[in-house]
């Protein structure tokens, strides 16, 4: 069991989690150009795609350099090529530094307990796989999300973008109401502070306000606005004030 990461798999299946989801993206990408995404408004097919390739393309330099970069970023020249020129290109710099290093190598990242590539290798394959299903959405395919890894990517965006000290950007109106979050026998319960959020991993005792559940890629799915509801119980009004923080967390 990975210490910082206990659902996680193993770093080999991010990769190939990675790779799979890109070869699909980059499948039908070509289709969902001009399109809306319907679950992100405002953009398209091409905006994602260049939104990705400035994602990879910052991972990438993170690694090479051991610093994200942050002067002149972005680049300019990332808005010139064709949308999927840029992709392959961006992908390729990625690929490149995946190759070049094993997990445990260190590189600069914004979560001060894992500054490794591994860190990155995770992320990267979370954030392939939720813009996959954007891509596909444009092209009016929408594809599943992977059952394992959908269960880890709840533990990450609950557990490293959620969770934490919130006193920089307090929500006053919060309510203090805990959330529970099921998938099969895995369970997170989240307390939504004014100043702070709390996720206690696993059953407790204490009565939720109220519970949402469903197949782990639904679940995800709503967790970063991408699908309805999937189930809930309890409490409508803590919901959606959990939905409404994961909006403040992951803008």
């Amino acid at each position: 069991m990975n210490r910082l990461y206990p659902y996680a798999p193993s770093f080999a299946a991010f990769r190939s989690a990675f790779d799979r989801d890109y070869a699909r993206l980059r499948e039908v990408a070509p289709g969902a150009l001009n399109n809306p995404v319907p679950e992100c408004p405002g953009w398209t097919g091409a905006d994602v795609i260049r939104h990705l390739a400035e994602v990879y393309l910052h991972k990438a330099e993170s690694i090479r350099t051991g610093v994200m970069p942050t002067d002149g970023w972005p680049p300019p020249w990332l808005s010139v090529p064709p949308a999927v020129d840029v992709l392959d290109d961006c992908h390729g710099r990625l690929v490149e530094q995946f190759q070049l290093h094993v997990p445990a190598d260190p590189a600069g990242t914004w979560w001060p307990p894992d500054q490794t590539v591994g860190f990155w290798l995770r992320r990267m394959a979370h954030e392939t796989a939720i813009h996959r299903r954007d891509v596909e959405s444009a092209a009016g395919v929408p594809g599943r999300l992977d059952e394992r890894l959908a269960l880890d990517g709840i533990d990450e965006v609950l557990t490293l973008m959620l969770e934490g000290d919130w006193s920089e950007e307090v929500v006053d109106d919060a309510s203090g109401a805990s959330v529970g979050v099921e998938c099969n026998e895995y369970r997170w319960t989240v307390t939504l502070e004014p100043a702070s959020v709390a996720v206690v991993r696993g059953e407790v005792s204490a009565p939720d306000a109220a519970t949402v559940f469903g197949h782990p890629g639904d679940v995800l799915l709503w967790l970063w606005g991408r699908g309805p509801l999937p189930a809930a119980d309890g409490s409508a009004d803590a919901v959606a004030e959990l939905r409404a923080r994961l909006v403040l967390a992951t803008q």
